[in-house]
């Protein structure tokens, strides 16, 4: 293989992968952005109407463009086993990584200007950039891109954390004085930036293959994640914790008997397993804040966010793997004991987002709990049931 066509062999290869997915689900994910755009649109503009006047635009535009850029993804289609084959080669691999480092940057250029547009719009109704506000756009990209690049140098725990404190603060502070048009402090922050830079990239260091590597699964997975929506991905790695507090809380509240046997095998999938348990913990949140900042229609929003959970929970049951099924169990007891689990933990999602709108406001009906209820029980039994099967052949091995 041709160490200067590797770059390009690589590229073709992943967007072919992605291409087989998105055709198949093509139609699905239209549909899927056209509901969630709408749905933003409208509560968004319920929340800028919510906004006190006291607080500025910079402040929250700032903000959301500074967690959007944190999420970056240096971009370099390494794979495991080229530790082995392409590591006595580094020095002679410059020229494809800094491709990848311009294919990150051009992607998130892309990204922050749609973003900042769309925001500008909402806010200010406006969307004039102008030529110095773009070039400085791509400055505050290129300069994100870096920090995330010099992790991989970082050496423990502390220089890490350090590290991402200097750089939210710093993305933040250079955004909202561009916003501001405060070119003074901008300038300085950015030749502050810029020393900041110099300091680890002036040294020659050697690359450290891990971070590259775990970086790159990363952003796969993060594709695989959004495809898993809509089909099921073969191989999907999940990461887990085993958070042993919870576990003993589903030890108490289940009761040891063979009927519960699966009930309790997805509890404890659902707790361990990050995508779905930090899924359920944000979507919660979420339904918290949208019932503080806009009591008068969250109820409908409980219900948006009760349907969000319940459907992306669906793949969930896919995720046990084949041994399992020795156990003396009908398919139905299994695929009863999966919607009960979907059926528990909505209902206790409804629950919080209720007792969340409660405590914050007197326009509270008794009937939305009752009105939650039976939507959850409709969803689960009339939705979800549709879309269960619980069996061998569609089982992670």
């Amino acid at each position: 293989m041709d160490i200067k066509t590797l770059w390009g062999l690589r590229i073709q290869e992943f967007y072919r992968k992605m291409f087989r997915y998105y055709s198949i689900i093509g139609a699905n994910v239209v549909y899927f952005f056209l509901v969630i755009s709408s749905i933003f649109i409208y509560y968004f503009n319920l929340f800028l109407q919510w906004i006190p006047p006291q607080i500025s635009v910079e402040v929250i535009l700032s903000l959301i463009v500074t967690f959007i850029l944190m999420q970056t993804k240096v971009r370099t289609f390494i794979k495991r086993a080229d530790i082995m084959f392409l590591l006595p080669l580094e020095w002679a691999l410059m020229p494809y990584f800094i491709k990848s480092l311009v294919y990150s940057f051009i992607i998130d250029v892309i990204k922050s200007l749609s973003i900042i547009t769309i925001l500008l719009s909402l806010f200010l109704h406006t969307t004039n950039i102008n030529l110095p506000i773009f070039f400085l756009i791509m400055g505050i990209v290129s300069y994100n891109i870096l920090m995330k690049w010099i992790e991989q140098w970082l050496k423990n725990h502390v220089q890490l954390v350090l590290h991402r404190l200097y750089w939210v603060f710093s993305i933040y502070f250079m955004c909202y004085f561009l916003l501001k048009n405060d070119w003074i402090f901008e300038l300085v922050l950015i030749n502050i930036n810029f020393v900041y830079l110099i300091y680890f990239l002036g040294k020659k260091r050697n690359l450290n293959w891990q971070w590259l590597i775990d970086e790159e699964e990363s952003a796969l997975l993060s594709h695989f994640k959004f495809i898993n929506i809509f089909m099921d991905v073969p191989n999907l790695k999940r990461s887990f914790r085993k958070r042993r507090l919870l576990t003993m809380i589903l030890k108490i509240c289940i009761p040891y008997s063979q009927r519960s046997t699966f009930v309790y095998l997805y509890s404890h999938l659902f707790i361990r397993y990050n995508d779905y348990f930090y899924l359920y913990f944000r979507l919660t949140l979420i339904g918290i804040f949208v019932n503080y900042a806009l009591p008068a229609s969250g109820w409908i929003f409980n219900l948006l966010i009760v349907f969000m959970t319940g459907f992306q929970v669906i793949p969930l049951q896919h995720e046990i793997k084949q041994s399992v099924f020795l156990y003396p169990i009908s398919i139905s007891q299994k695929n009863d004991s999966f919607l009960k689990f979907v059926l528990v933990i909505l209902y206790v999602q409804l629950f919080i987002l209720y007792f969340s709108m409660f405590i914050h406001t007197s326009t509270a009906k008794i009937y939305y709990p009752a009105i939650g209820s039976l939507f959850v029980y409709v969803f689960v039994y009339f939705f979800v049931s549709k879309r269960v099967n619980i069996s061998g052949r569609a089982c992670k091995e």
